[in-house]
């Protein structure tokens, strides 16, 4: 594992502890009706998507620095349409917990989608 993969690595499960650590507070604070029993498993989801998706844009950066633009778009595309699929079959076979899970899914969508695009920009800046 290169340099650049291990920073985003550390950097990544920093991210996912913290995000950890406020949905435990929020199972205190929030009665669990309003919460998706989903949330732990969407967490490491997300995480591990992240991670899977950075590992192969940057695999495309070092094999053709000019292909970041084509591979992050694809990559953007593909992953948009596999949430798309997983909410949708989430949302029909478990329509009693249907809004929370998308409620919590575009949370972490929206705190993942940051990080990354916020790393690439740091990076590009670099």
């Amino acid at each position: 594992m290169n340099q650049i993969l291990r920073t985003f690595t550390k950097q990544l499960l920093i991210l996912a502890t913290i995000t950890g650590l406020v949905f435990i507070a929020l199972f205190l604070l929030i009665p669990p009706t309003y919460i998706s029993p989903t949330l732990p498993y969407l967490l490491v989801f997300f995480t591990a998507a992240t991670l899977i998706s950075y590992y192969f844009i940057q695999k495309k950066i070092e094999a053709s620095p000019s292909g970041f633009v084509t591979a992050f778009m694809a990559n953007s595309i593909i992953r948009l349409l596999l949430y798309l699929v997983i909410i949708v079959v989430y949302a029909f076979t478990h329509k009693y917990d249907a809004v929370n899970f998308i409620i919590s899914f575009f949370i972490l969508y929206l705190i993942f989608t940051t990080f990354e695009v916020y790393y690439f920009l740091k990076k590009k800046k670099e």
